[in-house]
């Protein structure tokens, strides 16, 4: 006498109000366990339980737990952002600990809906972050400063901190990369955060300098022997970043051709400092020269082949000449 289903292929039977099945899978760890499904007849409960077979033939492991938004938040912050992005994690792990988990933390992350996202967004925009991180209450109650004691929040008075609409734009950006990866690795089936949208912050507007200020400060930083005149001179002459000079080691700076060739970069993680290779758009590997005369724009290869350079018109108009190891002091005879 033959068996109506093969040993772990589930079974359906009725589960109080309607009827529940379930169906064995191997999880990722090697371990077996039960996938459950729910329905209040009998043919919903069977066609998903279809779904979970067809799902399991194609090697395709469901979740048999469904996480807290907290919890995926946790496993994504340290398996997936702190290894390969260390700055890009700092931001986020700041976003989900003071703006994310604290008001949706607790609900599961396949049950968030558009609607959730738009109501945690406007709770978020109303909320003082004086009273709902702590802040005044963390103080001391006497203190002989005025400003290190009690002052707002805690003895009644609200100091109405409500956060910054970067700070909001940057909490849904961290949600949305999460749910992003969510729905790669098959826990959730769509971003609900990437459908709601928020305004931008207006930018900033700086007043970049002009050549007449490039040089000023230049003949002034120079005047004053300051240290850090070779540095000036990379950032106002060739365009170097901040990261870019802070990076520079001998082994990429030719003095005798007055050349360099900027690979790598200097970033600050928290309190780790990271030499890494440089990323992003500006990543591609570039050798910058120094102009033969101090009349002429100075020029870097990959950036001038490209068209007229975006620079403002600070960058390129003065000249100075390459410090060498053994002494800070710029060559005079190639000074502005």
């Amino acid at each position: 006498m033959t068996r109506k289903r093969d040993n772990g292929e589930g079974s359906i039977f009725p589960y109080r109000n309607g009827f529940a099945a379930y169906v064995w899978v191997d999880k990722p760890d090697g371990t077996r366990d039960r996938k459950w499904v729910y329905g209040k007849t009998r043919e919903i409960v069977h066609e998903k339980w279809i779904v979970l077979h067809g799902q399991a033939a194609k090697g395709v492991v469901p979740p048999t737990s469904t996480p807290t938004v907290a919890a995926y938040l946790a496993y994504w912050l340290k398996d997936i952002t702190a290894p390969t992005a260390p700055l890009t994690h700092i931001a986020y792990e700041c976003s989900t600990r003071l703006y994310i988990v604290p008001l949706i933390g607790k609900k599961k992350i396949k049950k968030l809906t558009v609607r959730d996202i738009r109501t945690w967004l406007n709770t978020h925009r109303l909320t003082c972050q004086g009273c709902a991180q702590g802040k005044d209450a963390k103080r001391p109650e006497t203190h002989r400063s005025p400003r290190k004691r009690r002052r707002c929040c805690a003895i009644g008075q609200c100091c109405e901190q409500y956060p910054s609409q970067r700070t909001i734009q940057a909490a849904r950006d961290a949600l949305r990369a999460a749910l992003t990866h969510a729905v790669a690795e098959e826990v959730v089936s769509k971003n609900v955060a990437g459908l709601v949208p928020v305004s931008k912050p207006r930018k900033r507007k700086f007043r970049p300098w002009t050549v007449h200020d490039a040089k000023a400060f230049l003949e002034y930083a120079r005047a004053r022997n300051d240290p850090l005149y070779a540095a000036w001179v990379l950032v106002l002459v060739l365009g170097l970043l901040r990261g870019e000079v802070l990076g520079l080691t001998w082994d990429v700076i030719d003095l005798d051709a007055a050349e360099l060739t900027p690979e790598r970069q200097l970033q600050r993680a928290g309190r780790q400092l990271l030499h890494r290779e440089r990323r992003g758009r500006k990543a591609r590997k570039r050798r910058c020269r120094s102009p033969p005369s101090a009349s002429r724009r100075s020029s870097c290869g990959a950036r001038n082949n490209s068209g007229p350079s975006k620079r403002p018109a600070t960058y390129g108009k003065t000249h100075a000449g390459w410090s060498s190891r053994r002494s800070t002091e710029p060559r005079s005879s190639r000074a502005t």
